[in-house]
Formats: C-alpha cells, structure tokens, sequence
C-alpha cells in the first residue's frame, strides 16, 4: 500500500512539474511576444500549414525577414492566427500567407484596423492574382521570399513613417488644452536631460537589448556594432542608420513607455 501511494504521489509531482514547466514555457513566450510588440510598431505574422523549425527553408526565410522585422510571429493554423490578431492594440500587422490559406484567412482579418498589409506567398501566381484584386491590403502575389523582402521594407518603413507622424497635439487645440501625453513627455524628456548619464549606462542599455533580441541574429550583430564603435559616430547617424534603435525609440515616445524612455535615456541625451 505504501509503495502504491509513493507512486501515486510521484506520477502527481511529475505531472505538476510538467504543468509548470508548460506554463512558464509559455509565460516565457507570452513575455517575449509583448517585449518585442514594444521594441517596434510593426509586428510580422507568417501564417503557413507548412511552416517547420525543423525545415532549412524556413529557418533561412526566417533569418531573411528578421532583417527588416525585428520578430516573426509564425502559424501554422488560421484560428490561432486570427486570435493572436485580435490581442494586438499598439502596433501594425503585416502580414504573410500561403496560398492555400489566403482565400480563408483574408476575409477574417482584412478589414481589422491592426492589419495593414498582406501578402501571398504560393506557387501559382496567375491564380491567386484573380481574387486579391478585391481586397486592397493585400500588396502583392509573391512567388519568392527576396521579393517579399523588398515589398515589405517599404510596407513596414510606411509603418514606421505613420507612426511617427501621429501629433501629440491635435491642430484644433489651444496651448493651454494640451493633450497629458504630450505634456509628460515633455516633463520626461527636460527630467533626461538633466542626468549625468555615465557608462554603465550604456552597458545596461546594451545587456537589455541582447536579451529582447536574443533570437535575431541580424540585430545581435548589429548591437554588438552599437557596443564597440558607439562613440565613434554621432547619436544623430546611430538614430539613422540603427533601424531597431530607430523604431525602439520612436515606439516608446508614441505609446508613452517610460521603461524604454528611460533606458535610452542616455541615447535622448546625447541626441539633444
């Protein structure tokens, strides 16, 4: 009887450990998804039945994407995807879709604010070209991944260019009914500016970004570029040529993220 209760207690423990293990797994990944929704306004979905961790081609599409977008957020199944959709409040979709999925998945998500391009990656471009016409988020019927590339640079640059163009003032309004946004980013920006930023400032800076971009490649490289040669080139061409530099900082000012406000803290200082 004892050992039967000993079992039963042990099958008990491993199956909470497993539970918690698969909870943290994906509290692990939910935290993940809202660090990056932070670092940048667009966010990428890939929604393919054949999309594998496993395959060569998917990986190295992956590696391809994240040159231009920060995080891919990849699915398998369209119901997932419409729902993972519907959670995202601050940023703009771009969207990529299988052929084979796009006539289903596009009615469902087109005329949602949050979605603002869609592309159709397939097989038979003459084909898919007959239905898209009618729905005109989607930008283009694409046959390979380096064409997708080059459209959704400048569909996500558009992004980038709305966001930043949004007033904190709107044109009706008198200075003396200004808009709280805009006054404590102003209050913010006069408290940086009175920092004495040192250093380790910058290497804290620097440790946060590698750990929200620890699963891009392209931006590790370029933080890595940030840490060595930062003083060797002015805040204004690091805001320039720094994509995610750009669209963090600019991310963070438009959402009010007094988090990110701070870290940078030291890059708004040296701009002013």
């Amino acid at each position: 009887m004892a050992n039967n209760r000993s079992i039963t207690s042990v099958q008990i423990n491993t199956q909470t450990n497993a539970k918690h293990v698969s909870n943290f797994s994906e509290n692990a990944i939910a935290n993940q998804r809202i660090n990056m929704q932070r670092m940048q306004n667009v966010l990428l979905i890939w929604l393919d039945n054949n999309i594998s961790d496993n395959n060569a081609d998917c990986i190295n599409t992956i590696k391809q994407l994240q040159r231009i977008v920060n995080h891919i957020n990849t699915f398998t199944d369209g119901d997932q995807c419409v729902e993972f959709i519907q959670t995202i409040t601050n940023n703009k979709i771009c969207m990529i879709v299988s052929g084979s999925l796009g006539q289903y998945i596009v009615p469902l998500v087109h005329d949602l604010s949050q979605v603002d391009t869609i592309f159709i990656l397939c097989n038979n471009q003459e084909w898919h070209k007959q239905w898209v016409e009618e729905w005109p988020k989607i930008k283009g019927v694409f046959t390979d991944i380096i064409s997708i590339c080059e459209a959704l640079k400048q569909a996500a640059h558009q992004c980038e260019q709305n966001a930043i163009s949004i007033s904190f003032v709107a044109s009706n309004k008198k200075l003396d009914q200004l808009d709280p946004s805009f006054m404590y980013t102003q209050i913010l920006k006069e408290i940086l500016l009175t920092i004495d930023f040192e250093d380790k400032h910058f290497k804290e800076f620097i440790t946060y970004c590698r750990e929200a971009f620890v699963e891009n490649e392209y931006d590790l490289y370029n933080i890595e570029k940030l840490e060595d040669h930062y003083y060797n080139q002015t805040p204004i061409w690091w805001y320039t040529y720094q994509y995610f530099l750009h669209s963090m900082l600019n991310q963070a000012l438009r959402l009010m993220d007094v988090d990110i406000i701070v870290r940078m803290g030291f890059f708004i200082n040296d701009l002013h």
